[in-house]
């Protein structure tokens, strides 16, 4: 009886130790690096009240940049530089503050990012959000964001989700298809973008419930970049 458990034991042994001699699969950050945007022409869309502004009123063009990198170890940033000016006036981010000047957003690309490339996100689709219609997504992630005003910390640690998408976002700031605004109260929410145009959507929050705000938090501020350029990015071919 021994002797059967002994050459048990040796079977197992080799089949753990062949095991750890086949190929693992590539981590994660290396099937997401890579990728190198540049975007241009931002808006704020609305303020405190109504962060959404599906009909486009409250759309308001800031001037600015965004640039994303994420490299080869998986590691990268997401950093805006938008200011308000004479015509969009100041943002609207709470209920009782306004903000004026050159507003810099920051963030740090890592293993907790949640990062999802070449996905359809938004709408009915699960775990999306359907605040906004259903689209297809190059790169998309979440993460935490500081916010100076001319060099000074306003806010740390905001929540955002972010998205290299397929444009929602019309000219005029609406998001619609023919004469039909957006609503999530609509049974079908595809059909509103545009694979002919990419956008890079920001939206950064507090973790503060507030009933009165749409999306429903204390502080807010919502971003679309309208001119994108994809610098660099991974091979559709890498598995």
């Amino acid at each position: 009886m021994s002797y059967r458990i002994l050459i048990l034991i040796g079977v197992v042994a080799a089949m753990v130790g062949l095991f750890f001699m086949l190929p693992s699969k590539p981590p994660t950050s290396a099937i997401r690096s890579g990728w190198a945007v540049r975007a241009n022409s931002p808006e704020v869309i609305g303020g405190y009240g109504d962060n959404l502004c599906y009909a486009g009123k409250g759309v308001q063009t800031l001037s600015g940049t965004l640039s994303f990198t994420l490299s080869r170890d998986g590691t990268g940033s997401l950093d805006a530089s938008v200011s308000t000016t004479e015509s969009s006036g100041p943002l609207h981010p709470t209920s009782s503050s306004d903000v004026s000047g050159t507003v810099r957003i920051t963030s740090r690309i890592d293993t907790t990012s949640k990062l999802q490339e070449d996905v359809t996100i938004n709408g009915d689709i699960s775990g999306g959000d359907p605040n906004f219609p259903q689209t297809h997504a190059l790169l998309t992630g979440k993460g935490a964001f500081d916010v100076y005003v001319d060099g000074e910390l306003l806010y740390e640690g905001l929540q955002g989700e972010w998205s290299l998408a397929d444009a929602v976002r019309r000219s005029d700031g609406s998001i619609r298809q023919s004469g039909l605004v957006y609503s999530p109260l609509l049974r079908d929410k595809s059909g509103f973008s545009d694979p002919k145009r990419l956008e890079f959507t920001l939206l950064l929050h507090s973790d503060l419930f507030d009933a009165e705000n749409k999306p429903p938090y204390s502080i807010v501020l919502h971003l679309v970049f309208s001119d994108v350029t994809v610098e660099k990015q991974p091979s559709r071919s890498r598995q």
